[in-house]
């Protein structure tokens, strides 16, 4: 009986030692809250000037704490006001057209976008950066909030 007893309890107490325990999730470090310039500003209105400016700033990812992240790509929505002259009237014709592009491992525009965009950034154009890749310090990649800029 001693025997059944002893084999009893030195089974059970693995059980309930296994039974009491929780599981528990890797500790993972928290996503910092990202904020992104262009070159020292962030989403509004900007003059020709200032966008003929900043064409050569690169995008710049910061926490709450000011630490700087890099940034691993991104991509560039530009809608611009065109014309064209139609066949049928003669008449020159305005139109809304849109450029899109995704720089890969950069944080910067490629030099044929800054001289395009230099030359050509005219009131009420739209600059919008999204799918903005940012590296963090492990290792990991997040999306950073988009920029929008409109040329006043």
């Amino acid at each position: 009986m001693k025997n059944v007893l002893l084999i009893i309890i030195l089974f059970a107490i693995p059980c309930l030692a296994f039974s009491q325990q929780k599981a528990t999730k890797p500790a993972t470090a928290p996503v910092p809250k990202l904020t992104v310039r262009w070159g020292n500003r962030t989403s509004g209105d900007l003059t020709a000037a200032q966008v003929q400016q900043l064409v050569d700033s690169p995008l710049v990812a910061v926490d709450e704490k000011g630490i700087r992240y890099t940034v691993n790509g991104f991509r560039i929505n530009y809608s611009f006001k065109g014309s064209y002259k139609d066949e049928e009237t003669g008449q020159t014709k305005q139109v809304k057209d849109f450029r899109a592009y995704d720089f890969d491992k950069t944080d910067r525009l490629t030099d044929p976008w800054k001289e395009s965009i230099r030359d050509n950034a005219r009131k009420d154009d739209e600059i919008i950066f999204n799918k903005i890749l940012v590296g963090l310090k492990n290792g990991k990649f997040v999306f950073a909030p988009d920029l929008k800029f409109t040329v006043r």
